[in-house]
């Protein structure tokens, strides 16, 4: 009986303080914008701040260390987080994801991406052949963050497969003419298995500004996107933008050494996640069965073939602006000014700490360089010809043999996993499996010298 009593007091104060509660409410004013945005602040300011102790404690001094493969110096830490002008970048090693934020003059952080799960839904995706590894905490690959003298890194591993870093770098401008506004963001892809292999790098950013300011995106040719869209090139439109009358984050994907993508979505989240290449309804809004306004962008480079050992690399651009009010009536994130400081020679990256030379330029920068050179030097379409018949001939017989059908990535895989199928079997035909590591060397050969 005497438990009995207790528990009805106790529900009986419950229920009135409920009440109490409840009466409060409905006679509260009602809740208003500007309320939000400081819950919405606070809120931020009591995540960044755990963020920042936390990364204050795993920013300890640690030995630095040299990445064997793309030759940068580093040193761990547990968390990254790092302001430049108007950027704020956030890495996290234990959840190998990243965040970033437009920052005001008078500190106020204002986020780009969706801070949902710790920012987890804006994150690059590593097709190995057929599999893909989401490059973040929930896919069973390993991730670090590291600290270096011009950014931060993660670094992530598949045990026997790849190795994949993501540089953000603030690059050290050698004009006051471009915003420094900006990150350099250079992705490596090394193979560490014992065959050649196809690999292929997709970037997924749930953006989060333009869901709220009448207008999802706009880029460099197209002034309001408010359904999807997919570019299979981006020579007209150069940067897709996502902003409100608060900030703006524009990526880059075309122009100076910006490795061209091969697909760029605009499309609903759940559709970017769906499929490797996203599918996108021209006349549907960004609104799903799951969700409403739920916008974001995906980036699908062409693949890379990569012998063991090799790396291939991939980069672009995030430019970003804080009070952006109204859009480009005021400080704009660096666009086409930047680009063409970068075609004349007016920007040049620079960092203490630089990859090895040979592995800095993307091959297909590479080729662009080659092409223009001997476009400068023959100054006519034949003489571009008889450039392009020169570096025919430096290729072998068997890569000059290499027919379209064969340059096929569904090929190339097919043909890799055979030869993986044969090198596993008990009674391996030597003949057979080296005949098929001829012609696929073949086939490395004559994509390399396409520049992919």
């Amino acid at each position: 009986m005497i438990k009995s009593r207790g528990t009805s007091f106790f529900r009986a104060c419950c229920c009135a303080l409920s009440c109490t509660l409840f009466a409060a409410l409905l006679s509260a004013d009602p809740v208003s914008a500007d309320t939000m945005d400081n819950d919405e602040t606070l809120l931020a300011a009591m995540e960044e701040g755990g963020d920042e102790a936390s990364a204050a404690a795993g920013a300890s001094p640690a030995p630095a260390a040299v990445d064997e493969y793309t030759g940068w110096s580093y040193a761990p830490v547990s968390k990254y987080d790092e302001t430049r002008s108007c950027v704020r970048l956030t890495l996290n090693g234990r959840r190998g994801a990243f965040g970033l934020y437009a920052v005001s003059p008078n500190g106020k952080r204002i986020p780009l991406l969706s801070r949902y799960d710790g920012f987890s839904r804006s994150y690059f995706t590593l097709r190995v052949g057929r599999k893909e590894y989401k490059l973040k905490y929930a896919g069973g690959v390993k991730s670090e963050a590291r600290s270096t003298a011009s950014g931060g890194q993660l670094a992530y591993t598949i045990p026997k497969k790849a190795y994949f870093v993501a540089d953000f770098s603030f690059p050290e401008t050698n004009t006051t003419e471009v915003s420094d506004d900006v990150l350099r963001v250079t992705l490596y892809t090394v193979n560490l298995g014992t065959t050649p292999q196809v690999f292929s790098v997709k970037g997924i950013f749930d953006t989060v500004l333009g869901e709220t300011s009448g207008k999802h995106f706009f880029t460099g040719d197209k002034e309001d996107i408010k359904t999807q869209l997919q570019f299979p090139d981006m020579s007209t439109d150069k940067w897709v933008c996502s902003s409100n009358d608060k900030a703006a984050i524009e990526f880059l994907l075309q122009g100076g050494d910006i490795t061209r993508p091969q697909y760029v979505t605009l499309s609903t989240m759940d559709s970017l996640e769906a499929s490797w290449v996203p599918s996108a309804l021209e006349s549907k809004s960004f609104s799903s069965s799951r969700s409403y306004n739920d916008s974001g962008v995906a980036v699908n480079w062409a693949p890379l073939y990569l012998q063991p050992q090799e790396m291939g690399t991939i980069t672009f651009y995030i430019s970003i602006a804080e009070g952006v009010v109204p859009i480009y009536a005021g400080r704009k994130p660096a666009n086409q000014e930047f680009l063409d400081a970068m075609a004349s020679g007016g920007y040049s990256y620079s960092t203490v700490s630089a990859p090895p030379a040979q592995e800095q330029a993307p091959e297909q920068e590479v080729q662009d360089a080659a092409d223009h050179a001997a476009e400068a030097t023959a100054g006519t379409a034949a003489g571009t010809a008889a450039a392009a018949e020169e570096v025919r001939h430096e290729l072998s017989p068997a890569a000059q043999a290499v027919t379209e059908e064969q340059l096929d990535p569904e090929y190339i895989q097919n043909l890799i996993d055979y030869i993986e199928s044969i090198q596993s079997g008990e009674d391996i035909d030597e003949e057979e499996l080296r005949s098929l590591n001829e012609e696929l060397d073949a086939i490395f050969e004559k994509l390399r010298s396409m520049g992919n």
